[in-house]
């Protein structure tokens, strides 16, 4: 009889205990945009075997438009964790706080997310239209314009012949191809990501409570895309214990320090961690070493 009670309480409990570990992280690809751009919400799911069904973001509508939304890709699993991304249209200025979301999972109830913080500025204001001349006045004639038909008339034969004529030349000459621009270089895997490093230390979103966990979310997402662009592996789709065993093999000698700052931003997403504030710049400065390589 005592067997099957510790049974049945297990059978409870697991449930629970399992539900506990669902957690959803959304964070924005920019601190800042212009306003007109568009940013793209990125959101995570770990602790579901399933792909989520839906983000619902019904309580960002008195401040993000229906129709801003415009695409969201599909679920794709990334290592521990469920991706999609979601592109929205920004117009008002201001730094704008929106509320958690809710993603809604396949069983079970659903699971919101943090609140994110984004600052969408107005374009840059073009040259000063101050230093336009002054508008003349039109000038003023008694006379009526059909009074002066007659001597127009040689003027208008003499015009219609030279465009005519031209026009035939221009037809008669092969007009060049325009020379195609040179494209820009993009950025290297290293420069991007010290780019967005910096950009990151710029805003310190570690300063509010609510911005340490889209900080760390970010952090990750940085270092694991320099890893696959930089060395060739799908460190977007891999878990951490996956991109340091692949390190190691490569006999890369900062491998372990890959692995403590990807773990230390596990367990503050997925774990709710909450490291000391002394800590987040240190992680900030491993991630720029690492991206040196």
């Amino acid at each position: 009889m005592a067997e099957r009670f510790r049974i049945a309480l297990l059978c409870w409990l697991l449930p629970a205990a399992l539900g506990a570990q669902v957690r959803a992280v959304a964070s924005f690809d920019r601190a800042q945009v212009e306003a007109g751009d568009t940013a793209v919400l990125r959101v995570q799911v770990a602790g579901v075997q399933a792909a989520p069904q839906r983000v619902s973001l019904g309580a960002w509508l008195p401040t993000v438009p229906a129709d801003h939304l415009r695409t969201r890709s599909a679920w794709r699993r990334t290592g521990e964790y469920w991706v999609q991304t979601i592109s929205l249209l920004l117009l008002d200025t201001g730094r704008l706080t929106l509320p958690p979301v809710l993603v809604h999972r396949q069983v079970g109830e659903p699971v919101p997310t943090n609140p994110v913080e984004i600052t969408v500025v107005a374009p840059d204001v073009p040259a000063d239209v101050g230093a336009m001349a002054p508008l003349r006045d039109i000038r003023r004639y008694s006379a009526a314009w059909y009074d002066y038909w007659p001597a127009a008339l040689p003027v208008l034969a003499a015009g219609l012949l030279a465009l005519w004529w031209w026009r035939r030349r221009r037809r008669a000459r092969p007009v060049p191809s325009p020379a195609p621009a040179p494209e820009m270089p993009r950025p290297s895997a290293r420069d991007l990501a010290l780019q967005q490093l910096d950009a990151l230390a710029q805003q310190k979103p570690w300063t509010s409570p609510e911005g340490v966990l889209e900080y760390y979310a970010a952090l990750s997402w940085i270092v694991r895309e320099f890893l696959q662009a930089q060395y060739g592996f799908p460190a977007l789709e891999m878990t951490t214990a996956e991109i340091a065993q692949t390190l190691k093999r490569t006999a890369a000698p900062w491998a372990d320090e890959v692995q403590r700052l990807l773990q230390q931003a596990d367990w503050v997403k997925f774990a709710n961690a909450h490291p000391k504030s002394r800590a987040h710049e240190h992680w900030l400065d491993v991630a720029r070493r690492l991206c040196s390589h």
